[in-house]
């Protein structure tokens, strides 16, 4: 890892817009981008409220100034535009990555070897989209099919640093490194393990590692603390209600979500309520933004 950090003129942080202090681990950023130019990517950054992006924005560069890191610039991507070869959207804000990066370039003596080429290293915690933004890139501008990197779902798919990735020939040859989220999650100041638990809910942290019921719980708690209530309909409730059990129970019934179970006192077989993929389908709303365009960091915007 350390050649590749010798070898990289820019770092392009990619973060989910719906935690945007919650993980982020700037401490390490700190010791491991030195001078290195900074542009932090918030991607699926259309789940969130537009008007929050100022106030994210104006905080995270005085967080990154306070402890002496300058981001060039903070850029916000939605994640509807799943081809980036059919998605104009995606198009249009790759050059707008690009075309910081070429600002950059203009003051950086280190970016001037044009024979070499100029390389970004992408970096992040797990699961914020690195390697889709990376295979968007390359297939946009050099019209290629296929992925260079892995993308899954799950956190922790990319596993090794990969080889240089070319994503442009013009103006000026650019490469990119990808990591295997080698920003592990940082939790300091957390006593609550509220951080821990949003990111969980994002899955930049394993469901398996959490269990989905203990996430479900927690989105629970988070949704009525706020008082959005629209999970209400959803799993079947009549009114909201602290209890997941209580909830899943009645998702069950909407969903015709049952498990077979013997009865060891009646030796009859009876059904239960299948926890697990109604807890499933409950953080699956969330992620997919059916409950609103919602921040889980709103309470630490000032």
């Amino acid at each position: 890892m350390g050649k590749v950090l010798r070898q990289t003129h820019c770092i392009l942080e990619v973060h989910d817009a719906r935690i945007p202090f919650s993980g982020r681990n700037i401490n390490l950023i700190k010791r491991l981008v030195s001078n290195k130019p900074i542009i932090l990517l918030l991607n699926k950054s259309d789940l969130i409220s537009a008007d929050l992006r100022p106030l994210i924005r104006s905080q995270l560069m005085n967080k990154m100034h306070e402890i002496g890191v300058h981001l060039e610039d903070i850029l916000f991507m939605d994640s509807i535009a799943a081809n980036a070869k059919q998605a104009g959207y995606s198009h249009q804000f790759l050059t707008t990555i690009l075309q910081s990066v070429e600002r950059m370039m203009i003051d950086e003596a280190n970016f001037m070897n044009e024979e070499k080429g100029h390389n970004l290293l992408v970096m992040g915690i797990p699961n914020v989209g690195k390697s889709t933004i990376i295979n968007r890139m390359r297939n946009v501008y050099l019209n290629k099919a296929g992925k260079a990197t892995i993308v899954g779902s799950k956190a922790g798919v990319t596993k090794a640093v990969l080889e240089r990735i070319k994503i442009c020939d013009h103006p000026h040859k650019l490469y990119l490194f990808d990591t295997p989220g080698i920003l592990q999650p940082s939790f300091e100041n957390d006593p609550n393990q509220e951080q821990f638990m949003r990111c969980a809910l994002c899955g930049t942290i394993s469901d398996e590692v959490i269990g989905k019921e203990l996430i479900a719980d927690y989105l629970l708690y988070w949704l009525n603390k706020h008082q959005l209530f629209d999970y209400v309909e959803f799993l079947g409730l009549t009114s909201p209600t602290n209890d997941i059990n209580e909830a899943l129970t009645h998702a069950a019934i909407k969903f015709n979500q049952f498990r077979p179970f013997l009865n060891l006192e009646t030796g009859v077989q009876e059904q239960k309520p299948n926890y697990k993929p109604l807890a499933e389908k409950f953080i699956g709303e969330f992620r997919k933004g059916n409950f609103g365009r919602l921040s889980l960091d709103i309470d630490e915007l000032k």
